[in-house]
């Protein structure tokens, strides 16, 4: 099978899935969410109605790889406004490793996160 072949079948695969999600309850689709690096990407969200934080989980409009999340408030609640974005990730790097907590080459003396 063609490289090219796979990667389309993934992508649909992935489409497939983000709007299945988008269908359980409560769970929305953006048009566009922005990570922490900048890149703007399509996102799926559900809102926690206690407090009114959006979780948005971004990925890229053509691939559908996930770039990251943020939270944005959607109602004024406990001294933050609506519209505010207070929680923002972003996956910069990806690797494969041999082995659990291996550090892929090139990230320098960082110990691994417990």
């Amino acid at each position: 099978m063609h490289a090219r072949t796979r990667t389309c079948r993934r992508r649909a695969g992935a489409r497939r899935l983000y709007r299945a999600a988008a269908r359980i309850p409560g769970v929305v689709l953006v048009d566009d969410s922005v990570d922490a690096a900048g890149r703007h990407g399509v996102a799926i969200a559900r809102t926690d109605e206690t407090d009114g934080a959006r979780t948005e989980w971004i990925c890229d409009r053509g691939t559908y790889t996930y770039l990251g999340e943020r939270t944005v408030q959607t109602r004024d609640a406990e001294g933050i406004e609506a519209g505010a974005v207070w929680g923002r990730t972003a996956v910069t790097d990806r690797a494969v490793v041999d082995a659990v907590k291996q550090r892929p080459a090139g990230l320098g003396d960082v110990p691994p996160s417990a």
